[in-house]
């Protein structure tokens, strides 16, 4: 009876690079909700004739992403590798042999990424994109010790060992559940509450969606750049020297997981104690009260030209609280009109009657600025309209 030969390992693609792509659609998704509910709010004429800008870089950014994924990404997804004593097996749209007599030389791009020249003028790039990646370097070195000098073999050969147990950690990355819960959803929840109940004592929040969908934002982005840097301490200083030990002493280069769980959790606890002190000077100093916009017009009065960047503090859309608006300030208010103030409430300002929006308009009379109202100058330099202190979005930092 003849025993099966034995087929080496199939390298696959890391599965969790399929989260990536979920990612996108999501992102995806909330891009076409947020251009939907722009169309419903404004109108299709509306949108288009002063939103064209952001509407080119979305159609943009899904041409790019959709021909990425379409043209490159899923093929490469679908493919593997084998390593056999005398050749390679690329298994993608088409199955290709490469054998190691026809490799003409071998380089190196960068981190874990690598490339094959063959006699023909072919290159075959792999990475730590796959699994075990350095079971083809070795292969390639056992066959062909010629093409590769040892020092760098050797060298190379480590590093594509930490990038694949790196690359491991991160599929098993929510391994430690009540912790991740409790990171991940928790606190966030717990974050976005108390920086409600903390700040709107001092401001006036009319927009709540905007409001809650930023605080969300900085929750998450701090969360993803915590959880980011101590995976590269991490990698850096611990895991990378453990394997870097063992390969000194000819040890199998295998994780271990006890180990690895250890310091994964206590990482994470680390994690949301950075977390929290981050989220702790956001709405200590108000950093998520900020936006950033562009001037679609130019406001000749104001001296505001099309196309410049100004920062819009929404700290001062408050009811009795230190942030105050003064005259001469440039403010915001309505669906983001922007006006300079002439007076505040008790200040006297010229008289004024009703246009046919309904907004008081000044006249040559003089009348005092009513409880609750800021007298300010409109955009074309000339009307002056009466605008209460409740549709006040934020003041103008051009």
């Amino acid at each position: 009876m003849e025993l099966p030969i034995e087929q080496p390992r199939v390298l696959r693609h890391r599965s969790h690079y399929k989260l990536y792509i979920m990612a996108f659609i999501l992102f995806s998704a909330l891009l076409v909700a947020f251009w939907g509910l722009r169309f419903h709010a404004d109108g299709l004429a509306h949108s288009f004739s002063h939103s064209w800008g952001d509407l080119l870089l979305t159609a943009f950014y899904f041409f790019v992403s959709g021909g990425f994924y379409f043209f490159w990404l899923r093929y490469r997804l679908k493919k593997s590798i084998q390593v056999f004593p005398d050749y390679l097996l690329v298994n993608g749209r088409t199955k290709e042999k490469v054998n190691y007599s026809d490799i003409e030389s071998v380089g190196v791009v960068c981190w874990s990424i690598f490339y094959v020249v063959l006699k023909d003028g072919t290159k075959h790039f792999f990475s730590s994109s796959f699994e075990r990646a350095d079971y083809v370097w070795e292969g390639i070195n056992r066959a062909r010790p010629d093409l590769i000098p040892q020092a760098q073999f050797e060298d190379y050969r480590l590093k594509l060992v930490q990038y694949d147990h790196h690359q491991k950690r991160k599929e098993w990355f929510f391994r430690h559940k009540m912790i991740d819960f409790f990171n991940w959803f928790v606190f966030p929840v717990f974050f976005v509450v108390f920086a409600y109940l903390f700040q709107s004592q001092a401001v006036q929040i009319h927009n709540s969606g905007p409001y809650f969908f930023r605080l969300m934002m900085f929750a998450f982005l701090i969360l993803l750049n915590t959880g980011f840097v101590y995976s590269i301490v991490l990698k850096k200083l611990v895991f990378d020297r453990s394997i870097s030990k063992k390969l000194e002493n000819n040890e199998p280069k295998v994780r271990d997981l006890e180990f690895e769980g250890m310091v994964l959790q206590r990482s994470k606890l680390f994690q949301l104690f950075t977390a929290t002190l981050i989220f702790s000077i956001v709405v200590k100093f108000d950093l998520n009260m900020y936006s950033v916009s562009r001037i679609k017009e130019d406001i000749a009065s104001f001296k505001l030209k099309r196309g410049n960047t100004i920062l819009i503090d929404n700290r001062y859309n408050c009811v009795s609280c230190r942030f105050q608006i003064s005259d001469g300030d440039f403010i915001v208010f309505g669906r983001g009109t922007i006006g300079q103030v002439l007076a505040v409430q008790g200040d006297m300002v010229g008289q004024v009657s009703q246009d046919r929006k309904g907004r008081m308009i000044a006249s040559e009379n003089i009348q005092q600025v009513p409880r609750g109202h800021l007298a300010v100058k409109s955009a074309n330099g000339r009307d002056v309209v009466l605008v209460k202190i409740e549709e006040l979005i934020g003041k103008i930092q051009n």
